[in-house]
């Protein structure tokens, strides 16, 4: 991953933990954009899909944690 692409999904990590977390894991409500949005952080490893949502891998943890 290049500094580039871990910035974007840093942005993209945070804007789905603020806006789509729900019991410790992310609900995307059905919405497209959240639907695209986990699915991409899924791409990467940094989320592992459920049903209607996702949780947070180690790998993502760190991006969040990342400075």
């Amino acid at each position: 991953m290049t500094d580039a692409e871990r910035k974007i999904l840093r942005a993209l990590a945070g804007m789905c933990n603020q806006y789509l977390l729900h019991k410790g894991g992310l609900d995307h409500l059905c919405m497209s954009a959240g639907e695209r949005a986990v699915e991409v952080l899924a791409e990467y490893g940094l989320v592992d899909c459920n049903d209607r949502g996702a949780a947070w891998t180690k790998a993502g943890q760190d991006l969040l944690d990342w400075d």
